[in-house]
């Protein structure tokens, strides 16, 4: 008896669970398309992905591998906020279009009028490189104006510096990796920004060893082999992972 009466609670517990997952999956999916009606969309991608979506604009939103960006249009504006990762903006040349395109990120604010332009948020640090036209960035109310061919970084209390852009700013638009003269480590570290199973090197010995190369993001674990075995080293067996000596 005391075991049936265990049994038909357990039963009981079950079906509640069910029934509050079932709840709980028709409030996301609810949400989810309450948002659209509104002109929000998210979109995100996982590690090792890059993904283009279109905008309702007609504008086109381009995520590197770990982003994430919310999209939100209305009447007077036409807004996306970058939560975390790096972005490619190529905003719509819709002539007709008058609402101002901006772009957040970590208290950064961007606009543009047209052309393409990057937004990177790494190491709590905001980098924007316009492509082709110049952008306007406001933030800790200053105002800075950057053109093709530069990179604004600003710093998380506000400061900010303009460099000459390099290619490893924007490699992963045409599926590469630069690997341009830096250590081993390093190298590791950015190319398992794009791998689901971590490259890990068991002889601190080879670490600093300089890498120049160019890796192919569709072929990237094909090539990692190849790195390593012109760097003399060796592939080992070890649970979840793919380790070097």
């Amino acid at each position: 008896m005391k075991r049936l009466f265990f049994r038909q609670r357990r039963r009981r517990l079950l079906i509640a669970l069910l029934v509050f997952l079932a709840i709980l999956a028709g409030y996301g999916v609810y949400n989810a398309i309450l948002m659209k009606a509104k002109g929000v969309e998210e979109h995100y991608t996982h590690r090792g992905e890059i993904k283009q979506y279109s905008l309702r604009d007609g504008s086109q939103l381009k995520l590197d591998t770990e982003s994430r960006a919310v999209v939100a249009y209305d009447n007077g504006s036409r807004a996306v906020e970058l939560l975390s990762g790096r972005a490619r903006f190529a905003v719509s040349e819709n002539r007709e279009e008058q609402r101002p395109f901006r772009v957040t990120a970590n208290g950064v604010r961007v606009e543009s009028g047209n052309g393409n332009f990057v937004v990177d948020i790494a190491d709590n640090k905001v980098s924007v490189c316009p492509l082709d036209e110049t952008v306007t960035t406001f933030f800790n109310g200053k105002t800075e104006t950057v053109g093709p061919g530069q990179r604004l970084e600003i710093l998380p209390e506000g400061r900010a510096k303009v460099f000459q852009r390099k290619y490893t700013d924007i490699d992963w638009l045409s599926g590469s990796l630069v690997l341009n003269n830096i250590p081993l480590s390093e190298a590791i570290e950015m190319i398992n920004s794009y791998r689901a199973v971590p490259v890990v090197l068991l002889n601190n010995d080879k670490k600093d060893i300089i890498v120049d190369r160019v890796l192919h993001l569709s072929r990237l674990d094909e090539e990692v082999e190849e790195m390593m075995r012109s760097l003399g080293l060796t592939r080992e067996s070890l649970p979840g992972s793919e380790a070097y000596r």
